[in-house]
């Protein structure tokens, strides 16, 4: 091509959270000299008609599993009218690749796709490492990770330049590595350290010195008063924890938060946490039934470690927000109230329950659907979110009570005593489902925002309101 190759990033999401793969993306293809632009829009006629004016080559899309039909169903209208290639990458697309053989979408990312989109794109939208084009074909061969350090800083301009509320949003999300080693059932990690496994370390961290900066530099530029840590196990690395936690509160001097796990908490961890001004650590039980945590699940955490975080995040006055999941194959609504008695236990400041999700190509999926939990049909249709209902099968009437447990959830942990009395216990589990989801809202937005504490104007106050109104569920 005579010109420059522009790329546009297509988004039908509209949410409260950073967009890390766009970001890591639009970054690399910058520093190889490929121009990309941010189109966000609910509206299918509206995208394609922003794409018109963009005069771009190719469209990216990043996808979970649950994206996976939209940006399919786009594609097949867009390419009605726009003469465009376009691929599409993610998780989703990583794990479950058959829809690709069906749809309009002209290439397939598998894993890490900085290196493989920048290459696709420079050798004119012809496959290699990473990337499918021919339908029914299989990829034999992956890129090395790159190491993080090695990579410019996530480019959030891209978005943010499109998006003021996020912009402005006072705490924003980083990650300070990529990968996790466990094996959890319900999770894609396990499956992709297996499938990437000859690609170098599949766990990595920025060094302490590039994550630092990565902040320095976004607080330089845009507001951030609260740093939120999305790895998966932020405390995986117990040298590196000790240097963040040394530096961290001296040089970039904000209040953060953090995943942590059971397993890996001791008493001078949580006291590093708590002199480098973590506000709050987000952790998760998964399960109080030891069959359904350890062997199902493959958590491999005792309920005596559970307590034992419990009780260390309490005595260092550090707020944590803890999870469970309920409506797991094979599992009994009383083996769900297990996990609720386990989080009531261990004293969160907040305590929730997810629902289980079953994404094609999990580990725990495919158990569900060879003893018979779950339909091939259900996996066609999967909940938007972690709160609506099981996927798997089950009466009306029992999937109505998990969505009730769910609901009620938070509130049950906040005051055990309703839970233990009967008779206000069965009164809450009487009221209609959407009652109790606008008290779960209510209860779960009141609690986060006292977890949080950061101030915010009512201007912006009532904009975050607005955007979470029009979130479809």
């Amino acid at each position: 091509m005579n010109r420059k190759i522009k790329v546009a990033f297509v988004d039908f999401s509209a949410n409260f959270h950073d967009k890390h793969s766009i970001y890591c993306l639009s970054a690399y293809l910058k520093k190889n000299g490929i121009e990309s632009s941010y189109i966000n829009s609910r509206s299918f006629s509206k995208t394609i008609s922003m794409i018109k004016k963009s005069d771009v080559d190719l469209l990216l899309y990043s996808a979970f599993s649950v994206d996976v039909p939209e940006f399919v169903k786009f594609d097949s209208i867009a390419k009605d009218s726009l003469r465009i290639k376009s691929i599409i990458g993610g998780a989703g697309p990583t794990f479950e690749q058959s829809f690709f053989n069906s749809c309009t979408i002209d290439a397939l990312c598998i894993g890490e796709g900085e290196l493989a989109i920048a290459n696709f794109i420079k050798n004119g939208f012809s496959a290699s490492k990473n990337i499918i084009t021919e339908k029914g074909s299989m990829l034999q061969e992956y890129f090395r990770f790159l190491d993080l350090d090695s990579v410019p800083f996530p480019d959030r301009d891209l978005v943010y330049n499109s998006d003021s509320l996020l912009k402005n949003m006072p705490n924003k999300q980083f990650l300070a590595g990529r990968g996790c080693p466990y094996m959890c059932t319900y999770c894609h990690n396990n499956i992709q350290n297996k499938m990437f496994k000859n690609c170098g370390p599949t766990v990595r961290k920025k060094s302490v010195s590039y994550l630092i900066d990565e902040i320095k530099d976004v607080k330089h530029r845009y507001p951030l008063k609260l740093v939120v840590f999305q790895d998966d196990t932020f405390i995986l690395k117990k040298k590196w924890l000790f240097e963040f936690c040394e530096r961290f509160p001296r040089e970039v001097g904000l209040p953060y938060t953090c995943n942590i796990r059971a397993d890996l908490v001791n008493e001078e961890i949580v006291r590093v946490l708590k002199e480098s001004n973590c506000v709050c650590a987000y952790w998760s039980i998964e399960s109080g039934n030891d069959f359904f945590r350890n062997e199902l699940l493959k958590r491999k955490m005792s309920k005596e470690q559970i307590l034992e975080t419990g009780r260390l995040l309490n005595k260092y006055k550090i707020p944590h927000r803890c999870g469970g999941m309920i409506g797991l194959p094979g599992e009994k609504f009383e083996e769900m109230l297990q996990t609720l008695e386990l989080n009531i236990e261990s004293r969160p400041a907040f305590g929730f329950a997810s629902i289980f999700i079953p994404y094609a190509g999990l580990e725990l999926t495919d158990y569900a659907l060879k003893h018979n939990y779950l339909s091939e049909e259900a996996l066609n249709e999967l909940p938007k979110n972690t709160h609506l209902r099981s996927a798997l099968n089950s009466s009306p009437e029992e999937n109505l009570k998990i969505q009730k447990l769910t609901y009620l959830y938070p509130v049950f942990v906040s005051f055990p005593k309703l839970f233990y009395n009967r008779k206000i216990y069965k009164m809450l589990f009487s009221l209609p489902r959407f009652l109790l989801y606008i008290l779960f809202n209510i209860f779960s937005g009141y609690k986060l925002s006292k977890l949080y504490k950061v101030r915010t104007s009512l201007l912006l106050k009532t904009a975050i309101m607005w955007r979470y109104l029009k979130t479809p569920f």
